[in-house]
Order: structure tokens, then sequence, then C-alpha cells
């Protein structure tokens, strides 16, 4: 069984290797004294602790707990690659919740920055209720129509605004943006196909965003 001893040995914002990462990920379950340290928030480094706290997949109910007042702790955090962390890990987890909801839906208005406003974009879009939609849809068509977005936002947004509204021509600008570039195909084969919300309701796959 893995043993994360060394996260023991008394330090400050310590970076995990790929090695010590794995170590802790592969963990079954992670131990009151070990989750304690990753959230103490001055053991390990702000990153490392995200890359935790997204890829960890064996959180218990209690931990999560946990997980949510630290994500609402820190989501104004200016290391936006730290946010984005957060966000995605409160998606993958399931973790409900208006403050981050909201925050989300800022973030998307007024950031750029393309990793924190992918993963805004898809929380808002997997956590929304269908009531919100007229609130959520023109935000989403804000990334669309504004050319300050960078293009791996509005491949996201077009795709979930196809989902929301299943109107062909969202359909056509992801078909448009993946064909165009590789790193978007990409975006479009490994994110946006694996969501939960894809894979349990909607069964698209690859082939059916190929530009004809």
């Amino acid at each position: 069984m893995p043993n994360p001893d060394f996260l023991y040995i008394e330090r400050r914002g310590y970076i995990l290797s790929t090695e010590e990462l794995n170590m802790i990920l592969n963990v079954p379950k992670l131990s009151k004294k070990v989750f304690n340290i990753i959230l103490d928030g001055k053991s390990l480094n702000k990153l490392s602790v995200g890359d935790i706290l997204e890829k960890y997949e064996n959180f218990t109910e209690i931990q999560l707990m946990e997980i949510r007042k630290y994500i609402h702790l820190h989501l104004h955090d200016k290391n936006l690659l730290f946010v984005s962390d957060l966000i995605d890990c409160a998606n993958w987890n399931n973790i409900e919740s208006a403050d981050i909801f909201d925050f989300c839906i800022d973030t998307i208005k007024k950031r750029r920055t393309p990793v924190v406003v992918s993963s805004a974009i898809i929380y808002v879009f997997e956590h929304m209720k269908i009531s919100q939609s007229e609130l959520v849809v023109p935000v989403f068509e804000r990334v669309l129509n504004n050319k300050t977005y960078y293009q791996d936002c509005q491949i996201v947004a077009a795709f979930c605004l196809f989902r929301i509204t299943m109107n062909p021509k969202y359909m056509q600008l992801v078909k448009e943006l993946a064909a165009v570039d590789k790193e978007l195909y990409t975006v479009l084969k490994n994110k946006l196909l694996a969501m939960d919300y894809n894979k349990n309701c909607f069964f698209y796959n690859e082939d059916d965003f190929i530009s004809d």
C-alpha cells in the first residue's frame, strides 16, 4: 500500500514530485492526519494541493464537506491555476454550492485566463438548474461573441450551449473550431465528451462533431 510518510516532515510550501503526487493519489483512503496536512495551508505548495484535490478519487463524504469549506475560503486566490483546480475538484466530486456557482458566473464574465474560464463554464453547465438557463445562456454566448476570449473557452461554451438549447448552430461552431485546431479537437475529445452529463444523458461521441 502506498505510504505518504514524507508528508509528516515539517516544512512550508513543499512542492510534490510526480512520484509523490502519484503515491498520494493511489492511497485507497487518506488518513485524517494526511488529509489535515493537505489542507493546513502551509505544508504544501498551493498547486500541489490543487493537484491532489482535482485528481484524488476516494475522498469520504466527511472529507468532501471540509473540502467544500476550503474551496469557499480560497475561491478568490490570486493564483488562477489553483482556483481552476478547486473548481474542477468541486465539479468532479459533485459539490453543490450556490457560492461556487455564482463565483463561476462572475469569473466567466470578468476573466479571460483560459484555464479558469473553461473550468467555470463546465461547473456552471454541470450544476445549473433548468430554471437558470435564462441566466446561463447569455453568459455563455458572451464567450462566443467576444474576441477577447480564447478559442479553447469558446469551444467549451459552444458545446455546452448545444447541450442546453440543442440548437444545431452551436454544434456547427464546435465542428468548425475542432477542424481548424488540433488542440481544440483534443479539448473536445478529452474534456467535453468525457463529462458525466454527456456520458450519462446524451451519448455523443467524437464522430458526431467531425466537420462535414
